[in-house]
């Protein structure tokens, strides 16, 4: 009973404690204000040489959680009537201890792997990094980026590790326009 207590109080200590670290929202929420709102979307899958191996429209929409101390967008792939074919869920926080952002992916009815990836911004858009676990097991390097960046829309690649070397190639793209 007295461990109870003394974790009970311990976590009362801390959640006060969390309040006055967490007194609004940092400035690095801002970092993804660009993607809260509604969003119409192409989407491409690549081959080495670029070339569209496949495309879909999607929808995209974020918004802001927790007094906007963090992001949660919603991404939807769909078929050509529109139909739902495929979708998840991307949570995203700003940590004040390692000054990155954290973030996971949870995709819909499939099998999470719910591998962290952190998000560094800079004047050529927002980077984000990690390793990605295939169906097989194994972890696959991955790069995320958003670019191209304004008020009507945004372009967001994903990049691929080729064989373990320093090459890298766009395997996805989404073009983005506001709704």
């Amino acid at each position: 009973m007295r461990l109870l207590s003394l974790c009970f109080f311990s976590a009362c200590s801390f959640a006060s404690d969390s309040t006055d670290l967490y007194p609004g929202a940092p400035a690095a929420a801002s970092d993804y204000a660009f993607l809260i709102g509604h969003w119409q979307c192409q989407y491409e899958q690549l081959d080495l040489q670029g070339k569209t191996l496949f495309s879909a429209p999607c929808r995209w929409q974020a918004d802001y959680a927790f007094d906007n101390k963090m992001v949660v967008d919603d991404f939807s792939l769909l078929d050509a009537q529109g139909k739902v074919t495929y979708a998840g869920r991307t949570l995203r926080t700003y940590s004040l201890q390692d000054k990155r952002w954290h973030q996971v992916f949870l995709p819909v009815q499939m099998n999470a792997t719910l591998n962290p990836f952190t998000a560094q911004r800079d004047k050529d858009g927002v980077h984000l990094k990690v390793e990605q676990r295939l169906p097989g097991g194994e972890l696959q390097p991955a790069r995320f980026r958003f670019s191209q960046i304004s008020d009507k829309g945004f372009v967001w690649e994903s990049s691929k590790q080729l064989d373990g070397s320093d090459n890298w190639y766009v395997d996805m793209r989404i073009r983005a326009a506001r709704t």
